[in-house]
C-alpha cells in the first residue's frame, strides 16, 4: 500500500509548504493555477484544486500526470522517499489513528510488484475479473508470495480494509485453486469481524453518492464510489459508519434474488439519506452480481430505477412478502 508519510513528503517538497487545514486536508500550492488551493488528503489519498484546475483524483494519477510518469514509476518514486510525518501537531494528537496495529500478512506485495510466476498469475486472476490493475494497487490490494507457519495467506489475494487511512482488517481469496477460497481473520486477532467494517469506506467520505454492494470485487466494479458489507445484511456498526458519514445517497445492488434484503437495507437509511435498490433481477440472464453484469450495465439500471420513498418501501417489502407467499412484520 501507498505509506502516506512518504506521499506528504513530496507534496510538502514538491507542492508545499503544507498547512493544515479541516477535517484531514492539508493545503498547498497548485502547479497550475500557481495559488494555494490544492488540498491533499492522506488518509484517502486524494487531491484536489479548488479552482479547478483538475477534478479529485488519487494522488497517483495526480504525480502521474504533472510529472509525466508511468504509473509505476511513480509509486516506486513515492516508495524511494524518505518519510515524514503528517505534521508534527497532527502527528502528536492523532498518534492512535496513523498508527495501525494490524499489519498485513508475511510476504504481501503490492499487485505491480514482482515478475515471478505467482506474480503473474495474481495479476491474471484480477485481469480476468475485469479490473484495472493500476486501481487495485491504488486502494492496497496485493498478493502473499511467501508461507507462514502461523497464518499461511501463501497464494492469496489480500484486500485491505481502511478506515481514515488505519488498516483496520483484511480478507484474503485464494487464486491458485487453494482451500478454503476464502480466508478472513477471526475476530480475535483484530478486534472487528468482517461485519463490523466497510470495503472502501472512504467512499462515504469522498463522493455525495455512493453503491453499497455485497463483495469486494462488486464494489471494485463500480470503482472509487462502490463499499462493500460482505454480506447481504448491514449489522448495526455498518449502518452507523453509514449514517454517520456525509454521504447523500446511496444505490443498493445486491446480488440476484436478494432484493428483498436490500430493501431491508435501505428501511435502516431512508430517513437520513435518499435510497435506491436495484433489482439485479432483471438482468439475471446477464449474471448474478455486479462484478459479473459490469458497471454498465448497473449504471443503466439505476438510471431507469426510482428513488425510495417510505410509502414504495413500504409496497416493496409487501410485495416481496406476497410473492413468497410469507408473513413478513413491517
Amino acid at each position: 500500500m501507498i505509506d502516506k508519510n512518504k506521499a506528504f513528503a513530496y507534496f510538502d517538497k514538491y507542492h508545499g509548504p503544507l498547512r493544515m487545514s479541516t477535517n484531514g486536508w492539508y493545503d498547498g500550492r497548485c502547479p497550475y493555477c500557481d495559488t494555494f488551493k490544492l488540498t491533499v488528503h492522506f488518509d484517502y489519498l486524494q487531491v484536489k484544486c479548488w479552482k479547478e484546475c483538475f477534478n479529485k483524483e488519487f494522488i497517483v494519477d495526480f504525480i502521474r500526470k504533472y510529472e509525466g510518469l508511468k504509473y509505476i514509476e511513480v509509486r516506486e518514486m513515492i516508495d524511494a522517499t524518505e518519510p515524514r510525518p503528517l505534521g508534527f501537531t497532527t502527528f502528536i494528537r492523532d498518534k492512535e489513528e496513523i498508527v495501525s496495529d494490524i499489519e498485513l500478512p508475511l510476504g504481501y506485495k503490492s499487485i505491480l510488484y514482482g515478475d515471478t510466476a505467482l506474480a503473474v498469475r495474481a495479476r491474471k486472476y484480477l485481469s480476468g475479473r475485469g479490473f484495472d490493475l493500476e486501481y487495485m494497487d491504488k486502494i492496497g490490494v496485493g498478493y502473499c508470495n511467501e508461507r507462514d507457519t502461523k497464518e499461511d495467506y501463501f497464494g492469496y489475494i489480500i484486500v485491505p480494509f481502511k478506515q481514515k487511512g488505519k488498516l483496520k482488517y483484511f480478507i484474503g481469496r485464494d487464486f491458485i485453486d487453494g482451500y478454503p477460497r476464502y480466508k478472513n481473520p477471526q475476530r480475535g486477532k483484530f478486534g472487528v469481524g468482517k461485519s463490523e467494517v466497510l470495503f472502501n469506506e472512504e467512499a462515504l467520505h469522498l463522493h455525495s453518492k455512493g453503491y453499497i454492494t455485497e463483495g469486494w470485487t462488486d464494489a471494485s466494479t463500480i470503482g472509487p464510489a462502490g463499499v462493500s458489507i460482505q454480506g447481504n445484511s448491514l449489522s448495526s456498526i455498518q449502518t452507523s459508519l453509514v449514517l454517520l458519514s456525509p454521504v447523500e445517497e446511496l444505490v443498493i445492488a445486491l446480488d440476484v434474488g436478494y432484493y428483498k434484503q436490500g430493501l431491508n437495507i435501505a428501511r435502516k437509511l431512508i430517513d437520513h439519506k435518499k435510497v435506491k435498490v436495484l433489482r439485479l433481477d432483471l438482468l439475471k440472464e446477464y449474471g448474478k452480481d455486479v462484478n459479473k453484469l459490469g458497471k454498465d450495465r448497473i449504471l443503466e439500471l439505476e438510471r431507469i430505477t426510482r428513488n425510495l420513498t417510505k410509502q414504495t418501501l413500504y409496497t416493496g417489502l409487501r410485495n416481496e412478502a406476497r410473492s413468497r407467499n410469507t408473513y413478513t412484520k413491517i
